[in-house]
């Protein structure tokens, strides 16, 4: 688990900001890493779409 991770489960970093972050420290972690954190980010966006069209 990488400092993004521990950031955006705390809540105290935003997908958008945990993006950016990420787009900076790629090249320094493992790719399958940012493969998954990668993919939890972008459940968490399908899931924020989701809450804003619900009813």
């Amino acid at each position: 688990m990488c400092l993004i991770c521990i950031e955006f489960d705390r809540a105290a970093m935003s997908v958008k900001e945990a993006r950016r972050a990420l787009g900076e420290m790629s090249v320094k972690l493992d790719p399958e890493h940012v493969r998954e954190v990668r993919a939890k980010l972008a459940e968490a966006e399908a899931a924020a779409d989701d809450d804003a069209t619900d009813p």
